[in-house]
Order: C-alpha cells, then structure tokens, then sequence
C-alpha cells in the first residue's frame, strides 16, 4: 500500500501539470493568443482548474474502489497500473486542444480525438487478458465475476475486439470528415457490447457442459448490471446529444442574433457587416474548437478557402451564408437550401 500511495501522489501531480502548463504558455505567448467567443485568460485558467478538480475526484475514485477491492490482492501489477495513470493521460488531451486552438496552430480536431480514442482502446485491449478477476477492474458482469474460466476467455476476447476497435478507429480518422459519426457509434456499441454477450454465450456453452461453478470464495459486488445500466444512459445521453439542436435567426431592428443549441450565441449589428456572400457550396475545413454532430458543425474552423472563421451551420446543408464581419469571416447554413437562401435574403434586405 505504501508503493500505491507513492503512485497515487505521482500520479495526481500529473494531472495537475496541464494545468500547470497551460498557465505558463498563456503568459509566454500572451501576444499570439487569440481569445475568441467571449473567452478571457482567466476563463480559460478558471477552466482548466475545475477540469482539474473534476479528474481528481475521478481519479481518486477509482483508486479508492481498486485498491479496497479484496480481488485485486494478488492482482497483475500491469493491470494495476493502468488504474493509476489512464486519468492522467486523459487530463492531456483537453488542455492539448485548448492550447491548440487558443495559439491558432493547425491541427485537425476529429483526426486528434479518433487517434486519441484508437491508441486509448489498444492500450486497454492489451492489458485486459491480464487483469486476474476482481469487481473493479475488467469487463464486470456476473458470468465473470464468479468463475475464473469464463473471466478469463472473456477478456481474451474483449482484449482483441478492443484493440481492432482501437485499429478501426485510427482507419476511421483517415476517411473524410464528414463520414465519421455513423460508422463511429457501431463501433463503439461493438466494443463495449461484444465481451458481454461473449461472456454470456461462454456460460450458456458452460452449462450445457456441466463446467460452470459459482466461485464466491471472494466477495464480489456484481456491479455488472449497474455499469451496464451506466452505459446505457451514457449512450442515449451522447446520441440524443449529436442527433439534437437547432441554429435559429432571429432579426431586430439594428442587429440579427444566432441562437445555437450547444454552442455561444451571437450578436451582430447590421452596420458591421463589411460584405455578404451567397456559397453555393464549400470546405468547412478543420474544427480548432467547438461542438460537432451528426447535424450540426460549430465553432472556430480553419479552411483554405476562409482562413480562420467561425462557423453555425447543419451538416446536410453545403450551401451557406457567408458574412464579413470587421476582421472576422462568419458563415451560416441552414437545415437545406431554400431555408438558407431565405438567410441570405433577409439578410440582404436589412444589411444598407
């Protein structure tokens, strides 16, 4: 216990280091920081701290929940490390993006996230078939968690559907862009679904040989219909998420507003628009920052055709409205083509 207390210390400073990091290039490239949508250094710093604190809790969590788990005494030291550092590599990503974005420097957003999620799924695929059974780490459900030998072929299995899953994703972050969301959710299902229903068939195959035994000489908690449940409302919250919303124009006397679900609204005087463009089609680009769906792309994007430029727009629409606003390049779509030249039209009629 003294080795996980010292791992556990380790560990918690590397979550604090982005953090730590994201302070110290805010104050030394103070000059090429852009802050966009209302952001301010002491945002972005407020930010970082509460994702902080947030990996933290989660951090300590699961540590807690390992390391009391009486199944994971005799536990594999690799498995066991993986417990201790997966939430401080995770903290990394975020403030990578944020930084990223907040210095302009061209990277591609969903590319980063797929490989990201690719190398996350091969890590824990190659460890799963050596987590020995316990009730916190591994893939829990009961045929699992009360016989050793279904424990075992199952994450064997899982093991290897992860790490494909894992190869899949990183194939998926080479197609186009905009054909990313719906292979994505079939291979995230398969990856979390398949070791359970494997795990099930091996124990229906284990009863009709005569083989399966409950072993409880370990007291095992059966989280495993909890943590399905969990999944569960995950997955419908995430695809209610990315299936939802709507960018909405409303029109005042001097200025129009952009009303975007997920995303910062926008105000914009009438007197500011510089020059007003119809696009019958064009690149979104890559996203610096923003949200993204299966129906809407918004946020700051980078495109060869618009430079840096703030984007609301609905995916199935490659029609836009495109604005110059100052300095600033803004483009609009709607849900299809006649909605967004009705934009254009009313834009042109209030626009002197």
């Amino acid at each position: 216990m003294k080795i996980s207390k010292w791992k556990s210390i380790v560990s918690s400073l590397f979550i604090l280091l982005p953090v730590v990091a994201e302070w110290i290039l805010l104050e030394i490239f103070s000059e090429q920081v852009v802050y966009a949508g209302g952001l301010t250094k002491n945002t972005i710093l407020v930010m970082g701290i509460i994702q902080t604190v947030v990996l933290w809790i989660l951090h300590f969590v699961c540590l807690y929940f390992t390391m009391k788990d009486c199944g994971n005494q005799n536990q594999s030291e690799k498995a066991l490390g993986m417990t201790f550092w997966i939430v401080p590599i995770i903290a990394w990503f975020p403030a990578g993006i944020s930084m990223k974005a907040l210095l302009h420097l061209p990277f591609d957003l969903t590319f980063l996230t797929l490989v990201f999620l690719s190398a996350l799924l091969i890590i824990v695929g190659n460890y799963l078939p050596k987590c020995r059974r316990n009730s916190t780490l591994g893939i829990k459900v009961k045929w699992t968690l009360y016989n050793d030998e279904n424990w075992n072929a199952t994450h064997r299995f899982g093991g290897r559907v992860w790490v494909i899953g894992g190869l899949v994703l990183f194939l998926l972050a080479l197609l186009p862009k905009t054909n990313l969301i719906l292979p994505f959710f079939p291979v995230m299902l398969v990856v979390i679904f398949a070791p359970m229903i494997y795990s099930y068939l091996y124990y229906r195959k284990q009863k009709e040989a005569g083989t399966y035994t409950e072993d409880t000489e370990i007291a095992f908690r059966s989280w495993g219909k909890y943590v399905s449940i969990f999944v569960i409302v995950i997955l419908v919250f995430v695809a209610v998420l990315l299936s939802s919303g709507s960018i909405r124009m409303q029109y005042n006397e001097s200025d129009f507003e952009i009303n975007a679900t997920y995303w910062n609204d926008l105000t914009i005087r009438y007197e500011d628009v510089k020059e007003i463009t119809y696009l019958e089609q064009y690149q979104k680009g890559s996203r610096e920052m923003g949200f993204g769906s299966a129906k809407l792309g918004m946020g700051y994007f980078h495109s060869d055709e618009f430079g840096d430029y703030t984007l609301y727009a609905y995916n199935r629409t490659s029609q836009g409205v495109c604005l110059k606003v100052g300095e600033e390049t803004i483009v609009i779509s709607a849900k299809d083509e006649e909605a967004t030249k009705a934009i254009y039209e009313e834009l042109c009629n209030r626009i002197q």
